[in-house]
């Protein structure tokens, strides 16, 4: 029986989730964190006060160009998107600058749909896969508005800063893109930086939470908040 020589990706937040205690499972080929203490804990804590999940595997693509609008709606049938606001995991930045969000795994095929369309359509635009150098991370709950307000500038309530809205913002004299994700009606916020600044980022908001009890979550937790 053949065995896969793929190597196993590790997040920039792996060393910190051993530290915590996480046990992993593998996703995509990536190595991620499924539980800390119990799934149980976990989800009670996301639901109730405060929770940290890495994300860092989730598919990250930035589209710039003058023409990247055009070939968006092409590709997606994608109304027009005001900048700061976003549809089906679809982000403008800028007039000509968008970023998308996907699954783990699935950022190759929009890249590819995208350079089919634009040179389909004699389009020029600059698609750049962005997964392996940006680290993700989630911060989930009722306190997740007041941890962010914190250690960000920005403000979150909902009325400024509702669902699928992503601001790039200085966060703890970094910067990072801020997405706000919501998991159903549970409020949800993804952080994505620089790889190297994820274990900074990460220790920086686990410290600003304390006061909220927040706590690290896994895959097993995410998973299930997702289905509720």
């Amino acid at each position: 029986m053949s065995t896969s020589k793929t190597p196993i990706k590790l997040t920039p937040l792996h060393a910190t989730a051993q530290r915590l205690g996480a046990t992993f499972t593998e996703q995509r080929r990536w190595r991620i964190p499924e539980v800390y203490t119990s799934p149980e804990a976990e989800i009670a804590a996301a639901q109730e006060r405060l929770a940290l999940a890495d994300e860092t595997p989730n598919g990250k693509l930035l589209i710039e160009g003058d023409q990247a609008e055009s070939v968006l709606m092409s590709t997606f049938d994608l109304g027009s998107l005001q900048i700061n606001a976003g549809r089906n995991g679809i982000y403008r930045l800028r007039n000509d600058l968008f970023f998308i969000s996907t699954p783990p795994g699935r950022e190759t095929n929009v890249q590819k749909k995208l350079t089919t369309t634009s040179a389909a359509s004699e389009q020029f635009i600059t698609v750049t896969e962005v997964t392996h150098g940006r680290a993700e991370i989630r911060v989930i709950g009722p306190d997740s508005q007041e941890l962010l307000s914190k250690v960000c500038g920005l403000d979150f309530h909902p009325s400024v800063f509702p669902n699928e809205t992503a601001k790039q913002s200085s966060l703890a004299k970094t910067t990072q893109l801020i997405i706000r994700c919501d998991i159903g009606k549970l409020s949800a916020f993804s952080i994505i930086g620089t790889q190297s600044l994820g274990p900074y980022v990460w220790d920086i908001l686990m410290e600003a939470g304390r006061e909220f009890g927040v706590v690290p979550i896994g895959r097993e937790a995410l998973l299930a908040l997702a289905d509720n």
